[in-house]
């Protein structure tokens, strides 16, 4: 069996907002340090902006950057300052987390759950109504086939 490794779909999307918000919290960190004060409705909008952009930049950022890898061993997940691991006598079920709901637009996520009783969200494969993957059905039957194969008839496959 070939190694795979999956990236997020969406990353671009993630990147393009990772730079809008790393710009928006420039705005107000610069704005913050000068003493300048908004003297807009709209400067005020981007200064409140800011601030919410601040954590979010980086956390844009870290989501792009995640990577599922399938080997014959397990699964890897890699992600800035964290991996994890789950080789496949360990894995316990492959299931999807449904996440979500407002206006029935959900994020589909593929969660890993471990004999010990952790689990863990694989970066990628997932699909949302924001960022479709449409390899998602495809990838995440892949990634089941390879733990049944690996792990024998008592892997269970959900239907």
């Amino acid at each position: 069996m070939h190694d795979i490794e999956y990236i997020p779909a969406q990353k671009r999307t993630w990147w393009i907002w990772s730079g809008v918000a790393t710009v928006l919290a420039l705005y107000t960190l610069y704005a913050s340090t000068v003493g300048r004060r908004p003297d807009t409705s709209i400067g005020s909008l981007l200064v409140a902006l800011g601030w919410m952009a601040i954590p979010a930049a980086p956390w844009l950022a870290w989501m792009a950057l995640g990577r599922t890898r399938i080997n014959t061993d397990g699964i890897q997940v890699v992600r800035p300052l964290r991996s994890r691991t789950a080789r496949w006598h360990e894995i316990s079920a492959i299931d999807v987390d449904q996440v979500g709901g407002y206006g029935g637009r959900y994020d589909y996520w593929i969660r890993i759950s471990c004999h010990s009783g952790t689990s863990f969200r694989l970066p990628a494969p997932m699909t949302s109504h924001a960022g479709r993957d449409p390899l998602f059905d495809e990838r995440l039957q892949e990634i089941r086939h390879r733990w049944s194969e690996a792990h024998g008839p008592t892997a269970r496959e959900p239907e």
